[in-house]
């Protein structure tokens, strides 16, 4: 019996050092706004919305986990799911659970490899210098200015080498008896000192057929300065296609935020996105937000937008020229 109960013990340390060595963490966001805009159609109609996606921050919930394989090595995993404030649905047309992020990896002090679906070297460089930091993802420009959110089949490094991280991605196409269709392949660095923050990446995008090819580069910065944050960036791509001439997008932006207290932030920024080529158009975006911290976690928020649309970039606008909008609403992190 004693020997049976010392085996138990024994079993039950093994146990209990072994589930301390992996740890998975839940966490999310889940944003309730109501925005009102104006001229949504051709006809010049107002309206308001509860956006679906989360109007001040994406909607998720996601599972983060690691497991300490010993000799500085670990495995880790991220699993994201966006939902529908609204509704409570699956935040995509696709009806995928895990639509936001699956990968799964090994890291070490060299670095780490990933696998799966994950967000591309753009958006992760340009995170770092969008004055709003990718807040009122369907509002501001920087996110529609990286070379997709997303890479589905994506393998990538990254590593940390002092104040440098260096990202290098290949994203499969899995196209059969075409290996260059469909695929993408990125590099990226980012340089962070003290108060001063830059980055940069190129991206390489195929089409399913692997015969024309887009080429996305972006570049930035972002300094802060006492309870001041300045930050500036740039994007540009161009997409080869059927005509003689090829479609070119440049983004371009400037911003900053300011801290009148610890709780209470302004943030103010302007994106500017040019057409040419194949199809030419600009559109002019003026943010004003503000922000009140009830606690770490809980934030309220306020926005006031304006956009200018011509040309070819009136499509997005049902066909006006000016598009204005105001939003407030309750953001929870957990």
């Amino acid at each position: 019996m004693k020997k049976s109960l010392l085996a138990l013990a024994v079993l039950g340390a093994f146990a209990g050092a072994a589930q301390a060595q992996s740890a998975v963490t839940i966490y999310g966001s889940f944003d309730g706004g109501v925005r009102y805009r104006t001229n949504v159609d051709a006809a010049g109609n107002n309206n308001v919305t509860m956006s679906s996606n989360g109007t001040f921050n994406s909607n998720r919930i996601g599972f983060r986990g690691v497991e300490d394989l010993g000799g500085g090595l670990n495995a880790h995993f991220t699993l994201e799911t966006g939902f529908n404030t609204g509704t409570g649905a699956l935040n995509n047309t696709a009806n995928r659970l895990f639509e936001r992020t699956a990968s799964v990896g090994l890291g070490g002090s060299w670095g780490s490899v990933d696998l799966g679906r994950q967000y591309t070297n753009a958006f992760q460089t340009i995170a770092s210098y969008d004055p709003f930091s990718y807040k009122y993802p369907g509002i501001a420009d920087a996110v529609a200015a990286t070379a997709g959110t997303r890479y589905d089949n994506d393998i990538k490094y990254v590593g940390k080498f002092g104040p440098v991280t260096a990202r290098a991605e290949y994203a499969l196409g899995e196209v059969a008896g075409n290996t260059s269709a469909s695929s993408a392949k990125s590099i990226a660095g980012t340089f962070s000192s003290g108060a001063f923050t830059a980055g940069a990446a190129y991206t390489l995008r195929e089409d399913a057929t692997g015969t024309f090819d887009t080429d996305h580069w972006t570049v930035g910065g972002a300094a802060k300065f006492g309870p001041a944050r300045v930050a500036v960036g740039y994007a540009n791509q161009e997409a080869d296609n059927a005509t003689p001439v090829d479609a070119k997008t440049r983004w371009m932006w400037i911003g900053g935020n300011f801290a009148l207290t610890p709780a209470f932030e302004l943030t103010a920024a302007f994106y500017k996105t040019k057409l040419s080529g194949s199809t030419v158009g600009d559109k002019d975006n003026l943010m004003l937000g503000a922000t009140y911290a009830l606690s770490k976690r809980t934030n309220l928020y306020t926005l006031l937008d304006t956009q200018k649309y011509d040309g070819a970039a009136r499509v997005a606008a049902a066909g006006n020229s000016r598009q204005r909008g105001i939003a407030v609403g309750v953001n929870h992190l957990f």
